[in-house]
């Protein structure tokens, strides 16, 4: 079934059913991973970050299930983190390669691209051994989590419950705007992502009983700050470790192009939260946003 709570099943069937879903498709990814690694650690990052945000909903009603699976899903993220920031080095470069119309700068986009390419799977090969073992770790407690997810005691679980935990992430994600400024650090941007994007996939489980017209905005505010992490960590590439990747051109035009482009998504993140979470200068809560009409709620 679809990522998201259906308005014909009780809120604790369907909080349950998708973090199943997400637990064996999870699984199903990960028994596999070596005939595309990059591909498949993305894809099983992206449901366990799916899943934390469902678990994340628990939290006012049910904390102790919360803090489990919430922790349970951090977990087995975590197993598969060190492949995936090499990962996204290239994709910032993809991303920094779209926006670079100088064709000598282009090319040493591509240069360096192919650099950081080189280098992931380099460390994927040497790697390989820990991180199958880190893997075949993760399978066998994905494994053991089915029976658990079967049993989680959530039956009493309401629709509104599982609003408040959205508005209880929604709160966090206001608090986060308003702390930033543009030249704001790279942590406080990041710790903000991270909310936006638990909000922005909260929003998606819950659209059918609880629709908000903020899917797309949160979509783009999310896909904006993931652009600024990639490059944040680029920039600590060519600053520190520019010799290993063996490349010799341009590397202080590229950390410029880096950190104009990085002003320029701070730019834009700061005007999508602006739209989201001000409203006449006051912080736009959940309830205002609400369609009241909707009944169950």
């Amino acid at each position: 079934m679809a990522y998201r709570a259906e308005l014909d099943e009780s809120a604790g069937v369907g909080v349950r059913r998708v973090l199943e879903e997400q637990r064996a498709h999870i699984l199903s990814i990960l028994t596999s991973w070596e005939a595309d690694p990059a591909t498949s650690i993305h894809r099983a990052r992206q449901s366990c970050k799916r899943a934390r945000a469902v678990a994340q909903l628990l939290k006012p009603a049910a904390p102790y299930a919360a803090m489990v699976e919430n922790g349970f899903f951090r977990v087995i993220q975590k197993s598969v983190a060190c492949a995936r920031d090499n990962e996204s080095l290239v994709e910032a470069l993809d991303f920094l390669h779209g926006g670079t119309a100088e064709s000598p700068l282009a090319e040493s986009v591509m240069m360096l691209r192919e650099a950081c390419a080189a280098r992931a799977a380099q460390s994927l090969r040497k790697d390989h051994g820990t991180l199958g073992a880190q893997i075949d770790g993760a399978c066998e407690q994905l494994r053991d989590a089915e029976r658990r997810l079967a049993r989680l005691p959530i039956g009493g679980l309401r629709p509104g419950d599982l609003r408040r935990g959205a508005g209880r992430t929604w709160k966090r994600c206001v608090a986060g705007y308003l702390d930033l400024e543009p030249n704001s650090s790279a942590v406080s941007f990041h710790a903000w992502r991270r909310q936006v994007k638990y909000a922005y996939n909260q929003t998606r489980f819950l659209a059918a009983v609880h629709p908000l017209d903020v899917e797309s905005p949160l979509r783009e505010l999310a896909a904006t700050l993931g652009h600024c992490h990639d490059l944040e960590l680029l920039e600590l590439l060519l600053r520190d470790q520019s010799d290993e990747l063996r490349i010799d051109t341009h590397v202080q035009r590229l950390r410029n192009v880096i950190r104009e482009t990085l002003q320029k998504l701070h730019g834009r993140s700061l005007e999508i939260g602006r739209s989201l979470f001000l409203s006449h200068g006051a912080p736009v809560t959940p309830a205002a946003l609400a369609n009241e009409t909707v009944t169950g709620l």
